[in-house]
């Protein structure tokens, strides 16, 4: 299950902490936490409170409410609307808080906590936030990703592990899957991972977790376009800082998050295998055609077999099995080929005839040739 309030107050380095009131409500969510200034002054517009985020635990030393001890129940009343986890406070201006504090709290399953004097508000935020993203983690680690990409979750499984991970997820997901072989990419994974959990804003938008040197981001919007996708993933790149020279950024489609997170992770998982095997920048699943197929195949003895019966002969000929290679990334096209493999368009048709013979393909015409030997080609690439 996901972090809650209860799960808070037992964590070693907050046990300080008191509940004061609202003992029905330690079962609250908390996915965030965050610090009341003067945000529910009398003199603060009403934007200023927009900061703090549902499912968090809000702390303040209670500054904005020394000549006023009123608006404290008002800045409770307005972070239990907002769906807020809890509200701590530190003792230093009131040792007790007003008797309807208290009663709203109780009525309405509200946890009031109060921290001791001695403890600083940031290093209790550090200490939330990286329980958040441990427990987070626990959900996306590795081994439940591989689960994912192989398709060995059950949809139930699929379901509950959506609905405990660290973030509200909206009506719509696309996950992101980001890999480079830049060394200062690779060396940063950790500090991107952490850095994420700083932007309580960005949280509530998007989850970030390591895969295999790479990076899966799950975004997460209301709307069922890929332009609000995009506008969150520029966000949390320019956020991280990624080098974006020889990123691989591979995007899934958009999904129900309940029903179809494990083949969000696959399909930006095997838009980057793609990119990697044509050494192409897809970017989206919808754009790489016949791998969409393939790729989950690609193991399986039928597949080696139909690769290594076409591929297996033309290997001991290293021109023909380039220009095969060569007429599959130009998706047919004798004269692309020709240019890429920078020669005359006549000697590619020379080798393509050759390699017919080879093959016993002969009566095939050049559709049906090419449509044979480029499956084989991309599964060989798989391979390599």
């Amino acid at each position: 299950m996901a972090l809650t309030v209860k799960d808070i107050l037992e964590l070693d380095s907050l046990r300080g902490i008191q509940l004061i009131a609202g003992k029905a409500g330690l079962s609250r969510s908390v996915v965030s936490a965050g610090i009341a200034d003067f945000e529910f002054a009398d003199f603060a517009d009403s934007h200023e409170k927009d900061v703090f985020l549902p499912d968090s635990i809000v702390m303040s030393s209670l500054l904005f409410a020394k000549n006023n001890p009123a608006l404290i129940l008002s800045a409770v009343k307005e972070l239990h609307a907002i769906g807020a986890a809890a509200f701590a406070y530190k003792p230093n201006l009131f040792s007790v808080l007003p008797a309807k504090v208290l009663a709203f709290a109780e009525a309405n399953d509200f946890p009031i906590l109060q921290f001791t004097t001695g403890q600083f508000m940031d290093e209790i935020i550090f200490d939330i936030m990286d329980a958040v993203r441990k427990e987070s983690d626990n959900f996306f680690s590795e081994e439940n990703i591989d689960k994912m990409i192989s398709d060995g979750m059950t949809k139930a499984q699929v379901y509950a592990l959506s609905k405990n991970v660290s973030i509200k997820f909206k009506e719509h997901i696309m996950t992101v899957y980001l890999k480079s072989d830049n060394s200062n990419f690779l060396l940063d994974l950790d500090r991107y991972t952490k850095k994420f959990y700083l932007n309580r804003a960005l949280m509530q938008k998007a989850l970030l977790y390591k895969y295999k040197d790479g990076l899966f981001a799950v975004l997460t919007a209301r709307q069922n376009n890929e332009r609000s996708f995009e506008i969150i993933l520029s966000e949390l790149m320019e956020f991280l800082s990624l080098p974006e020279e020889d990123l691989y950024i591979n995007c899934s489609l958009i999904h129900d998050p309940f029903k179809d997170l494990d083949q969000c992770i696959r399909e930006s998982y095997f838009t980057y295998i793609a990119s990697a095997a044509e050494q192409k920048h897809f970017r989206s699943f919808k754009s790489i055609g016949p791998w969409q197929l393939l790729i989950p195949y690609a193991h399986s003895d039928v597949m080696k077999d139909y690769m290594n019966a076409r591929i297996q002969p033309i290997l001991e000929k290293q021109d023909f099995y380039e220009t095969a290679r060569a007429l599959t990334i130009c998706r047919g096209d004798i004269f692309k080929t020709a240019s890429l493999l920078n020669c005359h368009h006549n000697t590619v048709r020379y080798r393509l005839n050759k390699i017919k013979q080879f093959l016993f393909t002969e009566d095939m015409s050049d559709q049906e040739f090419y449509t044979d030997i480029s499956l084989a080609v991309r599964l060989y690439m798989l391979q390599e």
